[in-house]
Parts: structure tokens; sequence; C-alpha cells
């Protein structure tokens, strides 16, 4: 029982750290900032893992307590060691999530959601305009361009 509700607040406690450093939107032209309810700021930290069924019953849960419980589910589910206290995907993925915020121009950015996904690239190559990061181990490149050359 103290396992259980350790893991519970490790889930809501990590997943809250990751929606308020970057899930919270601030417009710095306006005075009016928008108010997200805390079942809009999970799903802007999950959105690039949810499944569409995920989506959907996130989509219809009322409470925090079903919230909650939802959280602890989803995370559970994607636990690659069970057994053990730790969820290493969930602590990595929120750890992706909030350095894609503080040092990628946020978790909405390409260069975030690639971070968010596939972690850290194996190789970084920087040619005249653009920078491409290599997964060899995914099978995956992906090149951005840096705006300052793009007519």
């Amino acid at each position: 029982m103290i396992i259980y509700r350790k893991t519970i607040l490790n889930s809501l406690i990590q997943t809250l750290a990751a929606i308020f450093i970057g899930c919270t939107s601030h417009n710095y032209y306006s005075s009016e900032q928008p108010n997200r309810s805390m079942k809009e700021m999970v799903e802007c930290v999950v959105t690039y893992i949810v499944t569409g069924e995920e989506k959907v019953q996130l989509i219809l849960l009322n409470t925090d307590e079903e919230l909650n419980a939802f959280l602890v589910e989803f995370w559970k589910k994607r636990d690659p060691s069970p057994e053990t206290q730790v969820n290493e995907y969930r602590d990595a993925y929120l750890e992706r999530f909030q350095l894609a915020n503080t040092s990628l121009g946020r978790w909405q950015s390409d260069r975030g959601r690639v971070f968010i996904l596939y972690g850290k690239p194996e190789d970084i190559v920087i040619a005249e305009d653009k920078e491409i990061w290599i997964y060899p181990d995914k099978e995956r490149i992906h090149s951005y361009y840096q705006a300052s050359n793009i007519p």
C-alpha cells in the first residue's frame, strides 16, 4: 500500500513539474493569460505518446481524482520494469520534456518534439544553414533549417 501511494505521488509530482515548466502558455503581448485546466495541461505533456484510446479516455475525465488515476495507469503501462519503484520511461520522458522547454525552443517546436520522442541524438552535423540530428539505432535522421537563412 505504501509503495502504491509512493508510485501515485511520484507520477503526479513529476507530471505536474513537467506541466508547469512547459505547458503553461504565456503571451507576453497580452495582459490576459489563458487559463488552462489541469486536464488540458496533462494533454499537452502526453500529446506525443498518448494512444487514440487513451486520448478518448482523457477527454472523458471529469474530476482531478479521475485524472490522477488515469496518470497512474498511463505511466504504469509504459514502465519497463514494473517490479521496481522507479518508472524509468516516465522519468526519462518527463526529463526530456523539461529539457525541450528550457533548451530547445519549447515542446511544440520540431526540435523539442524529436528530442522528447527520441532523446539526445547520437550525432549532430551542422552545415551552412541546417542542423542534422542522427539517430542510427532508430534509423532516423532529422534536419532543421536555421530561421535566419530562410528567405
